[in-house]
């Protein structure tokens, strides 16, 4: 099978690359080789058995995979005729430009050694959290999409997107005088520890778990039962949610942009977080974890800030903290969320608030300091 065909996120990262470089104001000439090679690369791979891809969108997603490895061969090849200052600022943009596909093919080899170390998810426990809100948002998001066909299109769309959004963030930030916080550092942390994240507690998302009933019949918490499941052949890939969490923390450092950006960004936020639910990729249980996780992350690359600061180690302690909770709760002590809905709703307005003051507090502190 062709590769585009099963991965559109990374013909989005790919595109990302592109991006990187064209944000650092190549020479123009340059642009004609790139288009040229994809073009290249595209009508050999139309050729192969799949085409580009049976998914909603390839014939345009598929692009930015060959747009990006003609970005990074061009960019090879400046390295190499070049020298000097020029030559470190080629390099620098190669380095930025391959790491996160090569770090999107390191994810997607790693799901089979997953799956064979964790063969029992914990989706049952994610599941009865959420029923313990009193009702159960992927199913209830997911019924949205059965009968609407376009709107599950361009929902799949802003899911595949999100790689796209990172690689724009990092080459804004490139151009700064002064990065308050380290971006490149900032999601290769977060994404690698993420993956690690996912041996601890597995699990796949309601979509696979419980596919026979996603997303038309969602189960009462009664009738879930509290044992780890076999789910085969399904990436562990969903607790906590790096979707979410890669989004937040794309929100958290574009909010400096000017005019209608922070807004659009934040439109992508929110829409990012019905995708993972809509799509049944993800429980809202491990989109909450995921923003405590999230500000981990975002107060330990804040370089900006000394790291003995008080907003800057409050911020990192209280992000563990946090995450460390409720995965020990969702394990251990899921039960207890049924007890009232007034213990799940209370836990989850303070994970919330409780972070984005700390976040938010953390922003003053840095960007006070660069300005």
């Amino acid at each position: 099978m062709h590769p585009f065909e099963i991965n559109p996120t990374f013909c989005f990262t790919l595109l990302g690359t592109l991006c990187i470089y064209l944000w650092t104001a190549p020479p123009r000439w340059t642009l004609v080789p790139i288009l040229i090679l994809a073009a290249g690369f595209h009508a050999i791979c139309v050729r192969l058995p799949g085409g580009v891809g049976g998914y909603y969108g390839a014939s345009w997603i598929s692009w930015g995979a060959f747009l990006g490895i003609g970005a990074l061969i061009v960019l090879a090849g400046l390295v190499i005729r070049s020298d000097g200052h020029a030559k470190e600022s080629y390099l620098r943009t190669f380095y930025a430009g391959a790491v996160f596909p090569m770090l999107a093919l390191l994810d997607g080899y790693s799901v089979p050694v997953n799956i064979w170390l964790r063969p029992r998810t914990y989706d049952a426990f994610l599941l009865y959290f959420d029923g313990s809100l009193g009702f159960q948002p992927s199913f209830v998001l997911g019924q949205l999409l059965l009968r609407n066909q376009f709107a599950w299109n361009l929902t799949t769309v802003v899911y595949y997107a999100l790689p796209l959004a990172v690689c724009i963030l990092y080459a804004s930030n490139r151009t700064r005088s002064h990065e308050p916080v380290s971006t490149l550092v900032l999601f290769l942390a977060f994404t690698i520890v993420g993956f690690a994240q996912y041996g601890v507690y597995p699990a796949t998302g309601p979509r696979y778990a419980f596919s026979r009933a996603y997303p038309g019949a969602p189960p009462s918490v009664a009738q879930i039962i509290l044992q780890p499941m076999p789910v085969p052949d399904s990436p562990r890939n969903c607790m906590p949610s790096l979707h979410f969490g890669a989004a937040l923390l794309v929100w958290w450092n574009s909010r400096h942009w000017r005019r209608w950006a922070p807004l659009l960004v934040l439109f992508f936020l929110l829409a990012t977080g019905f995708a993972t639910l809509a799509l049944g990729e993800h429980y809202l249980a491990d989109l909450i974890v995921a923003v405590p996780f999230a500000l981990i992350f975002q107060s330990a690359c804040t370089q900006s800030i000394p790291w003995g600061a008080r907003v800057r180690r409050n911020s990192f302690c209280v992000g563990i903290f946090l995450t460390v909770l409720w995965i020990f709760l969702l394990r251990f002590g899921v039960q207890w969320f049924a007890v009232s809905p007034l213990v799940p709703w209370g836990l989850l307005l303070v994970t919330i608030t409780w972070s984005i003051v700390l976040e938010k507090d953390l922003a003053a502190a840095a960007w006070g300091k660069t300005n």
